[in-house]
């Protein structure tokens, strides 16, 4: 199931997102803006289960992806791979974005439904920006964001 992040998910994203460069990013942009700007949205990819705790009703999440939209930027974090089609494909329907980046086999598999796009690697993270093409600070090239990045522009 996908939804709409809010502050109350701060705590399961920041354990998820903090193992690999792609999910440091997003934290990042999460940690800098937070979750109620009109220019990022978060989407949490997550199974709900039943919680090994000692309350009856209490289920955990287990993540599965992150969708960052970052004005017109889609950066996406699966570590498993299992990003979902059917939700980008309408996120793309609604709004193309400039670029979509991340790990470069999770952006791979967008890569058909972008095909006027060209996929492109990198050992840093690409550059991305805001409103006005200005490199938005948490994005900007680290140490921390080195990996094999993959991503799709026009």
């Amino acid at each position: 199931m996908i939804r709409v992040c809010t502050i109350n998910d701060k705590e399961l994203l920041a354990k998820y997102l903090q193992e690999e460069p792609y999910g440091k990013a997003v934290f990042s942009a999460i940690e800098q803006f937070g979750f109620d700007e009109k220019f990022q949205t978060v989407y949490l990819d997550a199974e709900k289960h039943p919680s090994d705790s000692a309350e009856e009703k209490a289920e955990e999440e287990t993540v599965k992806g992150v969708y960052l939209w970052f004005h017109k930027n889609l950066i996406l974090y699966s570590k498993d791979n299992t990003v979902d089609i059917d939700f980008l494909e309408q996120m793309i329907f609604m709004a193309a974005p400039d670029c979509v980046a991340g790990r470069k086999d999770n952006v791979n598999i967008v890569s058909w439904l972008l095909t006027d796009y060209a996929f492109e690697q990198s050992d840093g993270i690409p550059e991305l920006t805001d409103q006005d093409g200005v490199l938005a600070e948490c994005f900007a090239p680290c140490e921390a964001y080195e990996g094999e990045w993959g991503y799709l522009k026009k």
